[in-house]
C-alpha cells in the first residue's frame, strides 16, 4: 500500500488511533459526533447555578423559622411564667386581705369583751351564783386580755399587681416575676402571722363565751325561780327581769349584751327580790285587809288582764277629802297594767261608798284597752282614743253612773259611746 492509501483509507484490523485531547484553558472535554473535539467553547451549565441560589435562600429561610420559632416559643414561655405569678400573687392577697379582716373582727370582738364583763367581774359576786363559775369567768377573761395584749388594729390595701408585662425581653420579664415572687413570700409570712393571732384570739374568745355562758345560765336559771316563787312581787319587776334573761339568748358575749347584760340579770333578780320583801311588808299594815279586798275586786273585772297596784297618801296631788287614782297601761309582755289610788279610797270602800267603788272601776277600764277586743273599739271614731272618756264610759256600762266614774272630772260621755265601750266586757 503506497503512502496515500495509507493516509486517507480505513486503518487496518487491529490497529487504534486516538484522539488528541485538548488540554489548553478554552478547551471543553469531549468529542464530537463525528469524534473530533468541538473547538467552539460551551458557557457553565444554570443548573448549578439554581442549586447554589436555591441553597441559599432555603438556608436563609430555614435560620428565619428557626429564630421565628424561638422568639414564639419565649413569648408563649414568658406569658405564661407572668401569668402564673400574678395568679399567685393575687391569691396570697386575697388570703392576707382575709386573715387581716378576720384577725380584726376578731380583735374587735374581744376587746369588747375584756372590757365589757369586766363590769361584771369587778362587783361583788352574788349569793345565788357559784364560787366556780364567777371565778371561770375572771380567770377565762385575763387569759383573753393577755391574748389581746400588744396586737393592734392592722388594715391591709392589696398592692396593685400587673397582670403581665408589655415588655417581653428577658431580663424584664425575669425581673417581674421575681419582684412577684417577693411580694408572694412577704404576704404569705405575715399571713401566717396573722392567722396565727387570730387563732390564738378565737381560742380564747372561746373560752371565754364557754364561762360567761355557764354565768348566764345559772343567772338565768335562779331568776326564772325567782319569778314563780316570788308571789308579792310587782308584775313590773318580774317583766323587767325577763327582759334581762331575754336579752342573752342571742349569745352573751355580743355587743348587745356583754357584762352588762349579765349585770343587769343579777339586779333585775334583786328588784324582784325587794318587790317580793316589800310586797310580804304590805300585808303586816293595818290597811292591808281593805286594799286587798279593792285589788281583788278590781282583778276580778279586768278580764284576765294583770294588775300591779300602788297606795300613796296622794294621788296626782289629791289627798285627804279626795278620791284619786291614775293608770299606766302596757300592750306588751301580755297586757298589764299599775293602777296608783290614794288612802281616802279605803275609807271609802269601807263605808260603801259607790263613788269609790266607781273610781275604782274607771281605773280598770282604763287597763281594758290591751284587750285586742276592746283596743279596736278604743280606736274607733266612737272615741279616737280618748282614755278619759272611754274609762267613764266603761264604769257607767259597768252599772256606775255616778260622778266617781268619771262625771265629774270629765264630763258625761254620749249614749252612744256608753253603748259601745259596754261591747268591752
Amino acid at each position: 500500500m503506497d503512502e496515500d492509501e495509507a493516509r486517507g483509507g480505513t486503518a487496518p484490523e487491529g490497529t487504534h488511533h486516538e484522539a488528541p485531547t485538548s488540554v489548553g484553558p478554552d478547551a471543553v472535554a469531549g468529542d464530537g459526533p463525528d469524534g473530533h473535539t468541538d473547538e467552539h467553547p460551551v458557557a457553565p451549565t444554570k443548573r448549578r447555578r439554581i442549586g447554589l441560589v436555591l441553597g441559599i435562600v432555603g438556608s436563609v429561610l430555614l435560620s428565619a423559622a428557626v429564630v421565628g420559632g424561638v422568639v414564639w416559643g419565649w413569648h408563649a414561655y414568658a406569658t405564661a411564667r407572668t401569668d402564673v405569678a400574678y395568679q399567685e400573687a393575687t391569691a396570697a392577697s386575697k388570703a392576707l386581705a382575709d386573715v387581716t379582716d378576720e384577725r380584726g373582727t376578731a380583735l374587735n370582738k374581744a376587746t369588747f369583751s375584756v372590757t365589757s364583763l369586766k363590769e361584771f367581774t369587778d362587783h361583788a359576786r352574788p349569793a345565788y351564783l357559784s364560787e366556780s363559775a364567777a371565778a371561770a369567768l375572771a380567770a377565762s377573761r385575763t387569759r383573753l386580755e393577755k391574748a389581746t395584749a400588744g396586737l393592734d388594729p392592722i388594715r391591709f390595701d392589696p398592692p396593685t399587681v400587673r397582670a403581665a408585662t408589655a415588655d417581653l425581653m428577658p431580663w424584664t420579664v425575669i425581673a417581674d416575676v421575681q419582684g412577684k415572687r417577693t411580694l408572694i413570700r412577704d404576704e404569705n409570712d405575715d399571713r401566717r402571722t396573722r392567722a396565727a393571732e387570730l387563732a390564738a384570739l378565737e381560742a380564747a374568745q372561746k373560752d371565754l363565751g364557754a364561762s360567761a355562758d355557764a354565768v348566764y345560765a345559772e343567772l338565768k336559771a335562779h331568776g326564772e325561780q325567782v319569778m314563780t316563787a316570788d308571789d308579792a312581787a310587782t308584775y313590773a319587776s318580774k317583766v323587767d327581769l325577763k327582759h334581762a334573761i331575754d336579752a342573752g339568748t342571742s349569745g352573751v358575749t355580743t355587743s348587745q349584751f356583754g357584762g352588762a347584760g349579765l349585770l343587769q340579770i343579777a339586779t333585775a333578780i334583786d328588784a324582784v327580790d325587794a318587790a317580793q320583801a316589800a310586797g310580804l311588808a304590805a300585808r303586816q299594815d293595818p290597811a292591808y285587809p281593805v286594799r286587798a279586798q279593792i285589788e281583788e275586786y278590781a282583778r276580778s273585772i279586768a278580764h284576765g288582764v294583770t294588775l300591779d297596784f300602788e297606795w300613796h297618801a296622794q294621788v296626782s296631788g289629791l289627798g285627804e277629802g279626795w278620791y284619786s287614782g291614775t293608770t299606766v297601761y302596757h300592750r306588751e309582755d301580755g297586757g298589764w297594767a299599775t293602777i296608783d289610788l290614794n288612802f281616802p279610797l279605803q275609807d271609802g270602800w269601807t263605808s260603801g261608798d259607790i263613788d269609790a267603788r266607781a273610781l275604782v272601776t274607771h281605773e280598770v277600764g282604763h287597763a281594758q284597752v290591751v284587750r285586742p277586743e276592746c283596743e279596736a273599739l278604743f280606736a274607733s271614731g266612737t272615741f279616737n282614743y280618748d282614755d278619759e272618756m272611754w274609762a267613764t264610759a266603761w264604769a257607767i256600762a259597768m252599772g256606775f253612773d255616778t260622778g266617781g266614774s268619771g262625771i265629774d272630772a270629765y264630763g258625761r260621755p254620749s249614749d252612744e259611746q256608753i253603748a259601745v265601750a259596754g261591747q268591752c266586757r
